[in-house]
């Protein structure tokens, strides 16, 4: 195994990251991967090429991040965005239900800093669902947020009971109108299992989605999002194609207007907007990406592009329709 020493101007000398590059044999051993005969020779030198973008990258002192090894470490970039990354831009039926829609206007805010507490890092596996995934995390920091809940709710039943194809994608604001003040089940007693099912039944969280809030507009500013953030975390979308190697540090490589992934925004600072993402608490850093702010574009991966929303959660059906 080889040490990289990977130390940047802008993360500040004072906080150098050592970035350990494993042999082939220890990758597999330590990610579970196997493979026979010539896949394994091929996914070896995948894994080769990758290990020396990440020396390179790592080595360049005006990086402001900087790249890990990590379960994609042996895939093509190819591969990595045909399963990881399945967000439907033009998919929502938010105007065709029923559900309370209300739209917010914040102003520019202060330069200030702002981290919510949300549920933990889940893992989507091979499995296109971030969709799911953002949404769910949307539903529980919702009710983390305003009912002092911690309930984990279930991927699996978002995805079997609202797409006919949850692994190829889709949209968490299309799949809220269809919970609309339905049960919403735990997690442990419907698990996730990253594949298309029926649709079933579980423990009732006791959990309601009762409206859906878009706090922060299509093509907004940055100053707009972090406004937004003092209010509560959102549910986004980003174009997430370079992210496959991301290991710390604030995230500055892609400005990309093409969306294809969806992620939980939890808070900002004055240099970055914190996005928990659903690829495992071994991924990035501990789970999370910090995305460079800036007001050009479509953001750092697109985050302005698509705007930003929650669902408001309920303790009681009372006040839901079922």
């Amino acid at each position: 195994m080889k040490l990289v020493l990977f130390s940047s101007v802008t993360l500040a000398a004072a906080h150098p990251q050592v970035v350990s590059i494993p042999s082939w044999q220890e990758y597999k051993s330590t990610w579970g991967k196997h493979y026979n005969g010539d896949e394994d020779a091929g996914r070896e030198q995948i894994f080769n090429s990758k290990m020396a973008e990440l020396e390179a990258h790592n080595a360049d002192i005006h990086a402001t991040w900087w790249m890990a090894v990590n379960q994609f470490s042996d895939w093509t970039d190819e591969e990595f965005v045909a399963m990881m990354l399945n967000f439907t831009p033009d998919q929502s039926i938010l105007n065709q239900t029923d559900i309370p829609v209300h739209e917010e206007v914040h102003n520019e805010p202060e330069l200030g800093d702002k981290q919510w507490t949300v549920s933990p890092v889940k893992d989507q596996g091979g499995c296109g669902s971030c969709w799911a995934f953002g949404g769910v995390a949307g539903m529980e920091g919702s009710a983390k947020k305003d009912l002092g809940s911690s309930a984990i709710l279930s991927e699996q039943y978002v995805m079997d009971c609202t797409s006919s194809n949850a692994c190829a994608g889709g949209r968490a604001d299309s799949a809220y109108p269809k919970l609309y003040g339905k049960a919403l089940y735990t997690s442990s007693s419907y698990p996730y299992t990253a594949r298309n099912a029926n649709c079933g039944t579980g423990t009732d969280s006791g959990l309601r989605i009762s409206s859906f809030t878009r706090s922060f507009p299509k093509s907004g500013s940055d100053g707009q999002l972090a406004s937004a953030l003092d209010s509560n975390p959102l549910v986004v979308a980003v174009g997430a194609s370079s992210w496959s190697s991301y290991g710390g540090g604030i995230y500055t490589d892609s400005a990309s207007c093409s969306l294809n992934h969806q992620v939980y925004a939890t808070g900002y600072d004055s240099s970055s907007i914190k996005v928990k993402n659903s690829w495992g608490a071994g991924w990035g850093e501990n789970g999370y990406i910090r995305l460079a702010r800036t007001s050009s574009g479509c953001g750092t991966s697109g985050i302005l592009s698509d705007g930003g929303f929650y669902p408001t959660m309920s303790s009681s059906t009372s006040d839901v329709a079922v």
